[in-house]
């Protein structure tokens, strides 16, 4: 009995290092984004974007900012050190060679449109596989914000103007379907524990096939509706598909 006791207790103190690694990995994604939104409100303000566009791009990095404190709390609460890494400054999104409102608006799309909404879906799932009250309970919240995010980044693709910003979008959208899902999303460090499913942890096989359905059903839609040429984008995933399909 002694023995199967301190198996027990190895086997606890194990899963509770690997969810404070959860949370602190997530806690880092929520302050990188943060970042990201709070440069790329500077980004709009330079090129003229609406007072209503800024506002929510910054209430979106808010809420990023408002995202890891809940995260970390978590991570403490599991042996962790709450808040030990600050973010750092993320790499530029868009390809080199654009002219800055160009850059802009790839960011907004490749952030908003297609970033927020799939983590929104993702977080999703998580919220329905946990089974952990208190993070049931922020990752629903988080969920909830998430979800809302995709908005200034749609309102502001509906008020430019003229064909070659769009497209701008449909040429690059493999590009930017691959640095957002397999840079971000779909990384292998982005891989949860599947111990830790009482957590909401998803593994690689679900985050993809949920980033692709969503990619291809909300986010490419949404673009096609908006005047951008997807089609480039949908070969892309066609592909990526395919590919996910063979392992």
């Amino acid at each position: 009995m002694p023995e199967q006791s301190g198996a027990l207790s190895r086997l606890e103190r194990t899963l509770r290092t690997h969810a404070a690694q959860l949370w602190a990995s997530r806690a880092q994604a929520e302050r990188e984004a943060g970042v990201r939104l709070h440069r790329l409100a500077e980004r709009l303000r330079h090129v003229g974007a609406t007072d209503e566009v800024i506002e929510l791009t910054l209430a979106a990095a808010r809420d990023e900012e408002r995202h890891a404190e809940l995260c970390d709390e978590l991570c403490a609460r599991s042996g962790g050190r709450h808040g030990e890494r600050a973010a750092s400054v993320p790499e530029e999104l868009a390809p080199a060679g654009l002219r800055e409102r160009e850059r802009v608006l790839y960011d907004v799309v490749a952030l908003a449109c297609l970033q927020e909404t799939l983590s929104a879906t993702l977080l999703g799932a998580m919220v329905e596989r946990a089974t952990e009250p208190r993070a049931r309970a922020v990752l629903a919240a988080i969920q909830r914000d998430e979800a809302r995010h995709s908005r200034f980044g749609w309102l502001h693709l509906s008020r430019a103007t003229g064909d070659e910003s769009h497209d701008v979008i449909g040429m690059h959208l493999p590009f930017m379907l691959r640095r957002v899902l397999e840079e971000s999303l779909l990384r292998p460090d982005a891989t949860e524990n599947a111990e830790l499913a009482h957590l909401g942890a998803l593994d690689a096989r679900e985050r993809e096939r949920l980033c692709l359905a969503t990619a291809r059903r909300v986010v490419l839609t949404g673009l096609e509706r908006h005047g951008v040429d997807t089609s480039a984008g949908e070969r892309w995933l066609e592909l990526r598909a395919a590919l996910a399909a063979r392992r």
